[in-house]
């Protein structure tokens, strides 16, 4: 083999390398990326660790209002108050499935009457009532995953999609799934995949997350996160 083509497949062989580094490189980017992403349990069906109460302005500790069974979390809806998180988060996905409980004598879903909803980014207690200074995501069945801001005068600029809200709720009594993108001052929220609601500018960036009691019984479970 003369000189030249000694160069030749040598130079071939430093090519090939560097495509190798270059594949592996990025394989083991996208498995660091995928296992940052990874969902985990925010609830994890058999006990409240990891979550504390604020139960009326005096924010009294749990005594039946919120309860577990078959890993489901059960809120009886009084007194008003919530359950929130002992760990604070800035940028996350949040995903959870909730349902009412449907009324043996409901003919027609407009009739229904229902409240709950989600606080993130919680900050100081009784800023509205009962309520902690946050950004509230509704949780009551017709206006589900409308914004509300607590205090009302709190900086952040919203929006609200209501024939999305139309197309994407499902009957009461039926699981319907939230998801909330959370990206610091911004957030993003769907209903059963359909964008309904966004926040940016928002003063708050930071917080703990909460679920309301408030004055009906409803229901969650798979409430699961992951971080970004």
């Amino acid at each position: 083999m003369n000189r030249a083509r000694l160069l030749r497949a040598d130079a071939l062989k430093r090519s090939w390398r560097l495509l190798l580094a270059i594949v592996l490189a990025g394989l083991g980017e996208g498995f660091g990326h995928a296992a940052e992403q990874r969902w985990e349990p925010l609830f994890n069906g058999r006990d409240f660790d990891g979550f504390a109460f604020h139960l009326g302005k005096e924010g009294a500790d749990n005594k039946g209002t919120f309860s577990i069974r078959d890993g489901v979390m059960i809120c009886s809806g009084t007194p008003s108050g919530y359950l929130y998180t002992r760990k604070s988060y800035r940028r996350y996905v949040l995903e959870y499935e909730w349902a009412f409980k449907r009324p043996g004598g409901l003919k027609a879903d407009k009739d229904f009457r229902s409240n709950s909803g989600c606080l993130i980014h919680i900050g100081a207690t009784n800023a509205l009532g009962v309520w902690p200074r946050s950004i509230e995501v509704q949780g009551a069945h017709h206006q589900a995953g409308l914004i509300l801001k607590i205090p009302r005068n709190l900086r952040c600029q919203v929006t609200d999609d209501k024939e999305a809200r139309t197309r994407a709720l499902k009957p009461v009594g039926v699981w319907q799934t939230t998801t909330i993108d959370v990206d610091g001052p911004a957030m993003t929220v769907s209903l059963n995949g359909i964008v309904v609601s966004t926040v940016r500018d928002c003063e708050l960036t930071e917080g703990p997350i909460g679920f309301q009691s408030e004055g009906r019984e409803i229901h969650f479970r798979t409430i699961r996160i992951r971080g970004k």
